[in-house]
């Protein structure tokens, strides 16, 4: 074999390597997508799970929810209390927005969520009131996905 065949030879072994190699990384990227994107849904899940567990788990505190969206009269306390809430609800829903919005939660679970999302806005004006009076804190694309669920109630 003359050396100019093996020099082909070796190069298109190398060649070989090389695509072997970048179709690897290209199957790791994509284990490692589909892995990110299993934590945030995970996490997604954690989050919210939480909330609900401390109204479901806490008589009181879902008593207090259900005589605000009634209209009855709540202490200062009690306002102190629901402004928190309100306020580490709306965070976490601006969270998950931004997941969305940087395609790491997958579009079907965000499509069921903002419609459970915009279920508890339509059931809940208080939530809009808070988000109303502390808009400010948010970012603008949240405000606008707020702004768009609150219209649509």
């Amino acid at each position: 074999m003359s050396s100019e065949s093996q020099n082909s030879w070796w190069g298109l072994v190398a060649n070989g390597a090389v695509l072997i190699g970048i179709l690897f990384v290209a199957y790791e990227l994509r284990q490692n997508t589909i892995a990110t994107r299993l934590d945030v849904a995970s996490s997604f899940q954690s989050s919210f799970s939480g909330i609900e567990m401390l109204i479901a788990g806490n008589p009181e505190f879902a008593s207090l929810l259900m005589k605000e969206r009634q209209g009855e009269e709540v202490s200062e306390t009690e306002q102190f209390r629901l402004g928190v809430f309100y306020t580490n609800a709306l965070r976490q829903w601006q969270f998950v927005h931004f997941q969305y919005l940087v395609n790491a939660l997958d579009e079907d679970i965000w499509r069921g969520q903002r419609s459970y999302f915009e279920g508890l806005i339509s059931a809940n004006n208080n939530l809009v009131k808070h988000w109303e009076g502390s808009e400010q804190h948010y970012s603008p694309r949240f405000n606008a996905l707020m702004e768009a669920m609150a219209a649509a109630k």
